[in-house]
């Protein structure tokens, strides 16, 4: 049987990987600029994460560059904007749409700054040096830049096991990384530390920083506000209960599929590539694990 989830748990994440690469023609691809305030944009590509421009007098600062071969642009939509070199590169965790440019700006003088598991896991998967992030930190830092006192701190086995959320108080921003999409289900990479458990706890501690006026960048999607990140931490925190529930009871995988516990929320959050009977099925696999641990 355990053999039978891990084959389930390779399929969910292949699935994740193919809809993650499987993009249109990236030659076709064309970066979005939106303007926040004069100094901070997004900068946003549908297929890949979003990311967050900072300039200023301390030059331009970066959270997340995509993939590798989408540089080129990223940079010539940072130009149109401020010029100047991209000073710091700022990684929310170390996944290929994120993180897939750093060689690149490491490259053109970038100094790269994220969470030491980001590192670990940019190494372990035989990253070049320059794509390494040279700051590390483990539970946060503060940077100042551009005007801005920037509040990094991590968020540990949510998305991921390095995940990185900047803040900006001074203009009520955040950027969330793939702690949150928007209007999707979150995607729980178990394969990389993260955790139903631990994003539920991290979104807590994220919605305790922000208020109601905080502009949220999500990792994926539109800008969003604190009310778009409670409805989905609602909707998960409800289904995780059910499948707690149904689990307990003894119900085994497909008994829980079958009731169709998170059905309820696919027209709201099911949009993205996390459908949910994904959802309930790493829900399931992390209450199985936990109980032979």
């Amino acid at each position: 049987m355990r053999n039978l989830y891990t084959f389930l748990q390779f399929i969910v994440i292949f699935s994740w990987a193919q809809n993650l690469f499987a993009q249109p023609n990236m030659d076709n691809a064309v970066i979005s600029t939106i303007k926040i305030k004069d100094h901070i944009h997004m900068l946003q590509w549908p297929g890949a994460g979003n990311m967050l421009l900072l300039s200023g007098k301390d030059g331009n600062i970066l959270i997340d560059d995509q993939f590798a071969l989408l540089t080129e642009k990223i940079n010539k939509a940072i130009q149109d904007v401020s010029k100047g070199q991209v000073k710091f590169l700022f990684n929310t965790h170390y996944h290929g749409d994120h993180s897939g440019g750093n060689e690149n700006f490491g490259n053109m003088g970038a100094t790269i700054l994220a969470q030491e598991n980001v590192r670990a896991r940019l190494e372990g998967n035989k990253s070049p040096e320059k794509a390494l992030p040279v700051m590390t930190f483990k539970e946060g830092m503060t940077v100042h830049l551009n005007t801005e006192d920037i509040f990094i701190f991590h968020v540990d086995s949510a998305h991921t096991d390095g995940d990185a959320v900047y803040y900006f108080p001074k203009s009520n921003l955040l950027h969330t990384g793939d702690c949150f999409m928007k209007d999707r289900f979150p995607y729980i990479d178990r394969n990389s530390g993260g955790s139903v458990k631990g994003w539920l706890i991290a979104v807590s501690r994220i919605l305790f920083v922000i208020d109601d006026k905080t502009i949220i960048m999500p990792g994926h999607g539109d800008l969003a506000n604190k009310k778009d990140y409670q409805n989905i931490r609602e909707a998960v925190s409800n289904v995780f209960e059910s499948v707690k529930k149904a689990y307990n009871a003894g119900k085994n995988l497909e008994e829980i599929l079958a009731l169709k516990l998170a059905q309820q929320y696919d027209a709201t959050f099911g949009n993205g590539f996390i459908k949910s009977n994904a959802l309930v099925k790493t829900m399931f696999e992390e209450l199985d694990k936990s109980k032979m641990h």
